[in-house]
Formats: structure tokens, C-alpha cells, sequence
């Protein structure tokens, strides 16, 4: 942690962040296109949409013992160089096998990024400074995946998916280039040249733990949320597909405004005050939002609330890894932990809430949310508490 905040660093290293988001979400806009032009099914489109999120649910920690070793800027540069020859590989890919090689390809260099980069911002950021900076970060996901949408589909219809995707390959060269200038050089590694990754991985504080099932349950709450609300939106609300949606697209940036709030509330209130009125909203809001008898556009914005308040919680867990884990050799460990756990919850979540909810209705859905909302209060206030009597 530095005196004065590197901000160049940090909106670099975010905007690092957000491209790779936006790679996420690269296939879903040009879906229609690839469809089209290499005859895939449903189920295979599904993976390659998937697929980007494995390396993240497997290896996560050890991208974080990786990070330690190497050092943060190496690691973001080698993914992002890692990413743009999956992108390249990707578009100019002439068979389906060749997209799913690239598609696990691109998760590893994504995996990469999403490691270093928050380790960054903390090493870049004053104590002043450091819960609004990793706030900020804490929105680079939903920022990426609404990028990829909007200007997916419109690049995908006109020119085709080979051209949306070499667009992307190109700004990734771009801001790679960028990066190299703006980004300062790792120090730590000399200072620390022999990190055993066993002895730090059972030396990890019960806080990364604790911090990292909370996301899991949270991962799945907002996805609980956001794949569950354009089907509620059709069958009960009399929504058209693209309306619903368009809808939920909306709904989905409110999260970066919840991120953006916590970034200015963490200096003015607990930790733990922040955390009770988030999940209060969230709660509050959850049951009108997926009850039938909700007039609709009653119902998108409860859901809009809840989303809300979630990106507060997803921004309190970034922004408590340097506060709880003050040592720099386990930033990174502690990160790689969070993505995987988080991964998990992304990976699980989908086909578990779909079941959940075609068995029980909607009204199921407002319990699972209200069963993650409070096993995330208990995750991260218990993750406070470990931190203070250790």
C-alpha cells in the first residue's frame, strides 16, 4: 500500500478488468451468428458460453499462490497476452472444437486478470483510498458483460461474429500496450523470492475462507436474480423475450450503482452498519419483486433494489480482503480463493435455481435469496470478527 494513490494504475488495471469481462460475454450477442455459420446446437453454445468460467471454479487458488510467485503485473500482463491469442485463435477458428479449445484458453488468461488485478489496485491504493478503489473494481464484471451486450449485438448483426470478435482481440492489444507504460513494476519479488505455496495455502487466514463462501452464496443470489427475472417477466408480467430481456439488462447496472455507493459509505460507516442495511434492502425488496400479484413495472424495480444491494455486498467483500489480510504475500492467495469460490457459485447456480424454482414457483425463489442474504451476514461478519481476535 502506497501513500498517495497510483490512480492512473488503478483505472487502467479496471479497465483491464472490464475487457475481460466484456470477453465473457462476447458469445451470447453473436450467438445467432455462430449458430448460423457452424451449425451449433443449443447444449455446445451453452458451453462455449461456459467454458471461460472452469479454469476460474478449479484454479482459482492457485492462480493466487501463482500471483505471490510471479508477481501481479507479470501475472495481469501474461493473462492478457494469454487472452488475446485465445481471441485471435477464436476468430479465426474454423470448426467447433477449435472454439472450445479457445474458450478454456481465454479462462485461464481471464483467471489471470481477475487474480492480479484487485491484488493491484490494492498495492496502487492509499488507505484513503483503497475501499473506494476496490468498490470500483467490484463493478468490472457487470460493466463487461452490459459492453459485450450492447455492442455485440450490434457489431455481430451487421458485420458478423468474426468481426466483433477481432475488434475484441484488437482493444485487448490496445490496452495491453497501455498497460505496459502505466502499470509500475513489481518490487515485491525480491523481497520475497521463495514463497513455499503449501505453507501459505494452510497459513491463509480463516477470513479468506469465510469471505469466499459468503461470495459463493452471493454469486448465487444475483444469479438467482438476474436468470430468474426475464422467465418471471414472461409468465407472469406478459413481457415479450426481448423486452424482458432489455429489462433485466438494465436491472443488471444497478449493481455497479450499489458498488459506486459503497465506495463513498465505507469511510463514513462500519463495515458492519453497511452490511445489515444492504441485506435489509435486499430482503425487503426480493419478495415483491417475484410476487405474481406485483404490478410489473412495481416488480422490475424491486428487483433493480435487490440488485442494488447486492452490488454493495459483492463491493464490502473485495474491499475487506486487504483490510482482513494485511499480509502482502497473501493478497493474492487470498483473491485466487474468492474467484474460485465465487466461480463455484457461478457455475452451480444457473441449473440449481432452475430446478429449484420449476419445483417450488416463484415464491421459492424469494426464500433461496432470502437463505443466501443471510448466510452471506453471517460469512462476512464472521470473517470481521476472526480478523480482530487473530
Amino acid at each position: 500500500m502506497v501513500e498517495k494513490s497510483n490512480w492512473k494504475a488503478i483505472l487502467f488495471v479496471y479497465l483491464i478488468g472490464v475487457v475481460g469481462a466484456v470477453q465473457v460475454g462476447r458469445i451470447a450477442p453473436a450467438a445467432n451468428s455462430l449458430r448460423n455459420e457452424m451449425a451449433i446446437e443449443l447444449a455446445t453454445l451453452g458451453w462455449i458460453v461456459s467454458l471461460i468460467t472452469f479454469a476460474a471454479a478449479l484454479l482459482g487458488l492457485v492462480a493466487g499462490l501463482w500471483v505471490v510467485r510471479r508477481g501481479p503485473r507479470f501475472a495481469l500482463l501474461a493473462g492478457l497476452t494469454v487472452l488475446i491469442s485465445s481471441v485471435l485463435i477464436a476468430t479465426l477458428s474454423s470448426s467447433v472444437t477449435l472454439l472450445l479449445v479457445a474458450r478454456v484458453a481465454e479462462g485461464l488468461g481471464f483467471l489471470a486478470i481477475v487474480v492480479a488485478a484487485p491484488t493491484l489496485i490494492a498495492r496502487e491504493a492509499s488507505s484513503k483510498d483503497i475501499a473506494r478503489s476496490l468498490a470500483l473494481w467490484s463493478t468490472y464484471f457487470p460493466l463487461g458483460i452490459s459492453t459485450a451486450a450492447i455492442a455485440g449485438g450490434f457489431m455481430s448483426e451487421v458485420f458478423g461474429w468474426r468481426v466483433w470478435f477481432g475488434a475484441n482481440a484488437g482493444l485487448l492489444v490496445t490496452i495491453t500496450i497501455f498497460a505496459v507504460f502505466s502499470i509500475p513494476q513489481d518490487q515485491s519479488i525480491q523481497r520475497h523470492p521463495t514463497v513455499g505455496g503449501a505453507r501459505l495455502l494452510t497459513q491463509l487466514p480463516r477470513a479468506a475462507w469465510l469471505l469466499g463462501a459468503g461470495l459463493l452464496g452471493l454469486t448465487l443470489l444475483t444469479l438467482a436474480l438476474l436468470s430468474m427475472l426475464p422467465v418471471f417477466l414472461i409468465e407472469t408480467q406478459s413481457y415479450s423475450q426481448s423486452a424482458a430481456g432489455s429489462t433485466t439488462g438494465f436491472v443488471a447496472l444497478a449493481s455497479i450503482l450499489g458498488s459506486l455507493v459503497y465506495g463513498f459509505a465505507a469511510n463514513k460507516f462500519s463495515e458492519r452498519a453497511i452490511i445489515l442495511s444492504a441485506a435489509a434492502i435486499l430482503l425487503g425488496s426480493a419478495f415483491p419483486a417475484f410476487n405474481q400479484g406485483t404490478i410489473a413495472h412495481y416488480a422490475v424495480s424491486f428487483a433493480s433494489l435487490a440488485v442494488f444491494a447486492s452490488g454493495i455486498l459483492v463491493a464490502s467483500t473485495f474491499a475487506a480482503v486487504p483490510r482482513l489480510i494485511p499480509d502482502p504475500d497473501k493478497i493474492g492467495p487470498a483473491n485466487g480463493l474468492i474467484a474460485q469460490l465465487g466461480s463455484v457459485g457461478a457455475l452451480i447456480g444457473p441449473p440449481f435455481i432452475g430446478y429449484f424454482v420449476s419445483l417450488n414457483g416463484w415464491t421459492a425463489l424469494s426464500i433461496m435469496i432470502l437463505v443466501f442474504t443471510l448466510s452471506f451476514i453471517g460469512f462476512a461478519l464472521s470473517a470481521n470478527a476472526t480478523s480482530r481476535h487473530s
